[in-house]
């Protein structure tokens, strides 16, 4: 019985406007300085620290608790963000501000209270928190935009074979529960007279759904044919960096060779196909 293949991969960048980095940015902002504000105020009168006629009242719990909400509105928001801007922005980006707002809150709540250099000291200990937490979010989307030049290069003078997605790693209801699915996709593509298998570890999302049979492109070092770290595959590209789907001119049928060897994918044992 005829079955048919399934259509090549497909894969529409998220949308990366800045608009929704700038709503969650400000909802961090202003959540952390009302949530650092309103817990100040309660520790502080906790710790019977403010004056003996202050009281924190319901304004204070409010404050505390509607910042909270907020913040946490805003985390949430900017991870969803961090998927389409992987090459601007990191998680880590959201504590770099998240942190220092909160301190600052906790600055104001000091200083009202008059309360001693203690809490004055807790805040510079968040704020500089935030400031590591921000360092090491730059250096990790550096280290990102130089692997994702360094696919760009092996693309641009690598050599382009076709590829068919092997096991795509995933169960029917592996979206039920989750939008994205991080798994170990196996791709097998031919090279002369050996076909191999290779093994990369992948993040899924259900709008970009990867199926057995599917077709792609893997490019590789000719200088050195055997060396997985010197391969970029497209739809892992794609779905990595948030771009279009990079494509060859022409792309020739998948062959099986009457000779077989398997490619040692990253923490994988090579096997034949």
């Amino acid at each position: 019985m005829a079955v048919s293949e399934p259509s090549p991969f497909q894969f529409v960048p998220r949308p990366t406007h800045g608009v929704g980095l700038a709503v969650a940015q400000v909802l961090l902002l202003a959540g952390s300085l009302l949530a650092g504000y309103g817990i100040g105020c309660t520790v502080i009168d906790a710790n019977e620290d403010a004056p003996a006629s202050y009281v924190a009242g319901d304004d204070i719990g409010i404050a505390t608790i509607g910042g909270c909400i907020i913040a946490v509105v805003g985390l949430v928001m900017w991870s969803f963000m961090v998927d389409s801007h992987p090459l601007a922005v990191g998680q880590l980006h959201s504590w770099g501000t998240s942190l220092p707002a909160g301190a600052f809150g906790l600055l104001i709540a000091t200083s009202h209270l008059g309360a001693g250099d203690t809490y004055a000291l807790v805040a510079i200990g968040l704020a500089l928190a935030g400031a590591v937490a921000m360092v090491l979010g730059y250096v990790a989307v550096s280290r990102r935009r130089r692997r994702y030049r360094h696919e760009l290069d092996l693309i641009a003078r690598g050599t382009a074979v076709p590829a068919t997605v092997l096991d795509s790693g995933l169960d029917p209801d592996d979206f039920e529960e989750a939008s994205n699915v991080i798994t170990t996709v196996t791709f097998r593509f031919v090279i002369g007279d050996h076909a191999y298998r290779l093994h990369r570890r992948m993040t899924i999302p259900q709008h970009g759904l990867v199926l057995e049979g599917q077709r792609t492109t893997v490019w590789y070092d000719p200088a050195d044919p055997t060396d997985d770290r010197a391969m970029v595959v497209a739809m892992q590209h794609a779905l990595r960096w948030n771009v279009p789907v990079p494509r060859v001119a022409e792309v020739p049928p998948v062959t099986a060779p009457d000779m077989e060897s398997g490619h040692r994918g990253p923490g994988d044992r090579a096997r034949r196909p």
